[in-house]
């Protein structure tokens, strides 16, 4: 059902305003007929938390998340494989969800499907929702008519990215649990302590080594000067995220990012990864090679990589050059993944390869990830243990040149 918002004129001939929820603008006008009310205006109204994440996005179509489309394909998928209907299962989909921006979205696709619309037509109205690779896949699966081995593909896909993002963050909180609360305690004793102990050290008047000169200008000029300094964060942070939006300042982002030692390294294989597993997935579903190409371009998140498939697309499809020679002229692909793809153009099980190319780059990103988080924690105690030191040493070393004095 969706939610539409109407202006009618009451029995008594004055105007009123008001929702209703309808499978189709028609059942709407029936229904408002029904109560003796005359419909003026009907239109579909989104709810006040898409009108929010719309202004929040500037303006952009909220997306889902992998766990979230994962969430839905497979409670979809379910469904179908109970041999339900359409509509049926997104009513039932609708009426389990929490979401209420979702529930609008389906309620819409609803509609769309009840009035005779393909279910891939009735996904591609909303892009945001349902991104390119879910309605190629779902049109490949109606015209094939196996549309729930194609859903549930879908969500084994959206399942096993979602795993890999969650392991992602999982090993990202302690380092940034580690970062802040290391921030804070350092914060804590310039602000607080190393003002009490300046103030001592200026009624001895004596002339105060250079580390705890240095520790006590930075003590004056955090609390001195903390709202400058936060201001200057805030209005540099805002800069820096409106730059970073511009075409030139997201070029330069994802140079920068593939650069960085180590952790360059790991994204390539992250964007790898998630080209592989979504390639492979295409093909799977009866995608052809260069629709399923351009979809899974979508995913790499880089526009370097972007760049760098669309001459491997004009390679393939214009130029007829093999997938995997196209890819090492790019030179953006490892070797050992350029092989696995050769072999697979060899035995016509590139779908297969890709899917095994995936796995084993999922398997190499969580030993990575798992490595650095392990290392990350010997590090951390390292540098505070580093910071506590000098700050140790910045207020001893003055009370041993007092005690001298007074010996």
């Amino acid at each position: 059902m969706a939610l539409y918002t109407y202006l009618a004129l009451s029995p008594a001939g004055k105007r009123e305003k008001g929702t209703i929820n309808a499978a189709s603008e028609n059942e709407a006008k029936a229904i408002l007929r029904g109560r003796e009310v005359y419909p003026l205006e009907i239109r579909p109204s989104a709810s006040l938390e898409l009108n929010l994440r719309r202004m929040l996005s500037l303006g952009r179509e909220p997306r889902r998340s992998p766990a979230q489309l994962a969430t839905f394909t497979r409670q979809f998928t379910t469904l179908l494989q109970a041999t339900i209907p359409y509509d049926t299962a997104l009513s039932m989909i609708i009426n389990q969800s929490t979401d209420q921006a979702l529930k609008n979205v389906l309620s819409e696709v609803r509609a769309r499907v009840v009035e005779g619309a393909s279910l891939a037509d009735a996904f591609s109205a909303f892009p945001g929702y349902f991104p390119p690779m879910v309605v190629s896949m779902v049109r490949s699966g109606e015209s094939s008519g196996s549309l729930v081995l194609i859903v549930n593909r879908l969500a084994e896909h959206y399942e096993t990215l979602s795993r890999l993002r969650s392991r992602i963050g999982s090993a990202l909180v302690y380092p940034l649990f580690m970062v802040i609360f290391g921030f804070g305690v350092v914060s804590f004793m310039i602000t607080y302590i190393i003002p009490k102990i300046a103030r001592l050290f200026e009624n001895f008047g004596a002339v105060l080594p250079l580390p705890t000169r240095i520790l006590i200008g930075l003590s004056e000029a955090f609390t001195g000067y903390w709202w400058l300094m936060l201001l200057v964060a805030l209005v540099g942070g805002f800069a820096l995220s409106r730059f970073l939006r511009t075409p030139a300042g997201a070029y330069l982002r994802d140079q920068v990012e593939l650069a960085l030692p180590g952790w360059g390294k790991l994204r390539r294989k992250i964007i790898v990864q998630r080209f592989s597993q979504t390639l492979a997935t295409l093909l799977k579903s009866g995608v052809e090679l260069k629709g399923a190409m351009q979809i899974a371009t979508e995913v790499m998140e880089n526009r370097l990589y972007v760049e760098a498939m669309d001459r491997v697309i004009l390679d393939v499809q214009n130029r007829g050059i093999p997938l995997s020679v196209a890819l090492r002229r790019v030179s953006y692909f490892p070797e050992d993944v350029c092989q696995m793809v050769a072999i697979g153009e060899e035995t016509a099980a590139l779908d297969e390869m890709l899917e095994h190319v995936s796995n084993r780059l999922s398997a190499e990103i969580t030993a990575t990830i798992e490595a650095v988080t392990a290392l990350f924690e010997p590090v951390m105690i390292l540098l505070m243990g580093l910071v506590v030191g000098f700050i140790v040493m910045s207020i001893l070393l003055p009370m041993l040149q007092l005690n001298q004095l007074i010996r």
